[in-house]
């Protein structure tokens, strides 16, 4: 039974939790949390209520790990025995490295540059028409990847890219079926595609010029014995991490901003105050500033309500032993728990009667409207709280913020039609748009020529 269907079934209902029996899962049973605040109180108890075994056990499948990596991956994942825990180990390594700092920061700003090169092409080619999710799609899995893998970056290649996609497509089919070579052929051979690209990469020394993340990453697994082969593997599952959830965030933040020519005239005023433009022998820069993006307090609320609307992704944890939640209920060992985003941003009591509209000023501080911090969980929550937010709220504030700067876009169909939700992909949180469709972009009057960049 699919979680949506799940979802549909219990909130008919208003049933805060309840649970199924589902022979052939671990366990038998799998209860469903409908509320916000029993959300809140299974993620205070991370260990007894876990995600990590799930979150290494999609890892190994998603990659094809080899028998040997899957067994160290697995040993000690919840890092609770005293020995040295491969999993625990880089889990922690990439909280600590995107924690707000100089690290990050790094991160934030080699994107950013990187995807100017995108707009640069875009300002050239005035006029052109494009397929807007496959280039916002493309264009940040570029800047992205640019950012963390470095000069020899196996994202610079389109076909790798593309290969990713292909990938993406059935992830989650690639654990599920027998024969996923046959049955799941489009992701299998787009994810051998991959990881022959990044063995090469390791075999070229591609760390010794990326991220400080990806050193630390490949120092651990090179502690841990692992082969180039597995190395490879191990970052496609990295790869989706950082990229699956972040791109059709930025889509629809995008797509939200330019629908609406009166919040994008808003917004383009807002952002406006960052600009810092400097002529030098007759041309000019023009800088937005990083550093300051979060005051563009309307895109910031345009963001996290896409993320609201779009983020209608399940999470999952498994009982590890007989536990009481919230005094009331007890969930039983080996069992699973989904936890319905969907159930929690369409919850009326916590965010209201327009709770199905798009309010681009949800959550923009100055508002009188307010809603429960249990019911967003576009993040994740405890535990489990999304490492890369920071990267991924700064990254594409900032690149939507010097776009809408620089360029008008119009839908070659002549309407913003919404283009509908995709919601197939079970291993996505953030779902993208059912279909894809072309728009022209063109550079705003009176910002033609002269340079644009980033500053922190």
């Amino acid at each position: 039974m699919a979680p949506l269907m799940i979802i549909d079934g219990s909130t008919k209902y208003n049933l805060r939790i309840f649970s199924l029996r589902l022979p052939g899962m671990p366990g038998g049973r799998v209860y469903v949390i409908n509320s916000p605040e029993l959300a809140m109180a299974v993620q205070k108890q991370p260990q007894k209520l876990s995600a990590w075994f799930i979150e290494a056990t999609f890892a190994i499948g998603m990659a094809g790990l080899s028998k040997g990596a899957a067994a160290a991956l697995m040993d000690n994942v919840h890092g609770d025995t005293g020995q040295r825990s491969l999993f625990m180990e880089g889990i922690l390594s990439t909280h600590k490295g995107l924690q707000p700092g100089e690290d990050l920061d790094t991160l934030i700003i080699k994107a950013a540059l990187e995807f100017v090169g995108s707009m640069d092409k875009l300002a050239y080619a005035n006029g052109q028409t494009v397929r807007f999710w496959d280039w916002i799609s493309m264009n940040f899995m570029a800047a992205t990847a640019h950012s963390m893998y470095g000069q020899r970056n196996p994202f610079h290649d389109e076909a790798i890219r593309r290969s990713f996609l292909d990938f993406e497509s059935n992830a989650v089919g690639l654990i599920s079926f027998p024969l996923p070579g046959i049955f799941c052929a489009r992701a299998y051979a787009g994810r051998e595609r991959f990881v022959a690209a990044f063995e090469r990469y390791f075999v070229d020394h591609g760390p010794n010029t990326a991220s400080h993340l990806v050193q630390d990453r490949n120092r651990l697994s090179d502690e841990f014995g692992l082969s180039i082969n597995d190395k490879a593997r191990m970052e496609i599952a990295q790869s989706h991490a950082f990229l699956a959830n972040t791109i059709p965030t930025a889509f629809w933040t995008l797509y939200h901003v330019y629908s609406n020519p009166t919040l994008l005239a808003q917004v383009r005023e807002q952002v406006a105050e960052l600009l810092i433009c400097e002529e030098h022998h007759s041309s000019i820069t023009r800088t937005v500033n990083v550093g300051r993006i979060r005051e563009v307090s309307l895109l910031d609320s345009i963001l996290h309500e896409s993320l609201r609307h779009y983020a209608s992704g399940t999470g999952s944890r498994i009982v590890r032993e007989d536990t009481l939640l919230d005094g009331k209920y007890l969930l039983k060992k080996d069992s699973f728990i989904f936890l319905p985003n969907r159930s929690y941003h369409f919850d009326q009591t916590s965010w209201g009667p327009t709770v199905q509209n798009f309010d681009h000023d949800r959550n923009v501080s100055t508002t009188t409207k307010t809603h429960r911090s249990s019911a967003f969980r576009g993040f994740g929550g405890g535990a489990n709280l999304c490492p890369g937010r920071f990267l991924a709220i700064s990254e594409i504030l900032s690149i939507c913020a010097m776009f809408a700067l620089r360029f008008d876009m119009t839908p070659v169909s002549g309407k913003w039609d919404h283009p509908g939700v995709d919601d197939s992909n079970m291993s996505l949180i953030v779902h993208p748009p059912k279909r894809d469709f072309e728009v022209r972009i063109t550079t705003r009057k009176g910002l033609e020529g002269g340079q644009w960049a980033f500053c922190l």
